[in-house]
């Protein structure tokens, strides 16, 4: 379906050259820019931060639970039912903690990443929209989602939107 919509819309523009118009196309491949832009780089590492402390938090809860179940097997013998039975109930209470608070952390660093993903992305879309119309592209593609399958690297813009990304961000970064 992509590639027919490509092809039908390769056509359209590819009529208007028939009438003398010129025909300026790009594309921009967004992941690039989320990673080498400084904002895309800047909110990767705020992410990997959030993952850092969040691992170290989980990983103290993961040893606590280790040590929970090594005292318990070594005293499983050495006690009474009862507080045997006593002893699981609270490992089993400190082991569905430990589930929900890692069920709790992904969510929370989903979204997060989400969050930070969609505002880098429509300010690279108000970049590449400023940029089409300054050097008066006709359309451009996104190289991932447009089904092309090969595009020269002439047409490749992706440079210059990282490069106006940064100018833009900085020229932001003394308002905040």
């Amino acid at each position: 379906m992509r590639i027919f919509t490509f092809t039908i819309l390769f056509i359209f523009f590819l009529s208007f050259t028939l009438y003398g118009q010129q025909i300026n196309i790009g594309y921009v491949d967004l992941q690039r820019v989320m990673l080498e832009s400084e904002k895309g780089k800047e909110a990767k590492k705020t992410l990997t931060e959030e993952a850092n402390k969040m691992k170290k938090t989980l990983d103290a809860k993961q040893e606590e639970l280790q040590k929970m179940k090594d005292a318990l097997e070594r005293q499983g013998a050495t006690i009474t039912a009862e507080a045997r039975a006593e002893k699981e109930k609270q490992y089993q209470t400190k082991l569905r903690d430990y589930q929900r608070a890692y069920s709790d952390y992904q969510a929370e660093l989903q979204q997060k990443d989400m969050e930070l993903t969609q505002g880098i992305l429509r300010e690279i879309e108000e970049v590449i929209k400023a940029l089409g119309e300054k050097e008066k592209f006709t359309i451009i593609f996104e190289k991932n989602q447009a089904g092309i399958l090969f595009a020269t690297p002439a047409i490749d813009i992706t440079d210059k939107v990282i490069k106006q990304y940064n100018e833009m961000t900085k020229r932001q970064a003394p308002k905040k």
